[in-house]
């Protein structure tokens, strides 16, 4: 198991699980940067707790099925998602995380693509 395929397993309890939470920010290495699709990067673990506290506050009852392979960088996921909004509003969504790791297993930079949505 890679760790992209840690990030998602544990992305899928983290809402409802602090331990899973605590797991999943500790994937990322001190100083990693995280691009989500359509916003701002975030750097550092502070941000990415942050970053990821709001999104997991954001959407609830999520399922995702990904598929991981490596890459000559690091990783690629692609995935699909669906959940509900915390308006109640379901959603679906599709697209691909690309991962660079450092030497200790860490992730270190991490891009967010979504390819479609509703």
């Amino acid at each position: 198991m890679t760790v992209l395929d840690q990030y998602f397993e544990l992305s899928d309890r983290a809402r409802e699980d602090d331990k899973a939470f605590d797991e999943l920010v500790e994937l990322f290495a001190e100083e990693a940067e995280v691009q989500p699709a359509g916003a701002r990067k975030v750097v550092g673990k502070d941000a990415i707790s942050q970053l990821y506290r709001q999104f997991f506050q954001t959407y609830s009852g999520m399922q995702r099925v990904w598929t991981t392979r490596r890459t000559e960088n690091g990783l690629e996921a692609i995935w699909a998602i669906a959940g509900k909004r915390d308006s109640g509003e379901l959603f679906a969504m599709q697209g691909r995380h690309i991962a660079e790791v450092d030497a200790q297993g860490k992730i270190y930079a991490l891009e967010v693509h979504v390819s479609k949505a509703n």
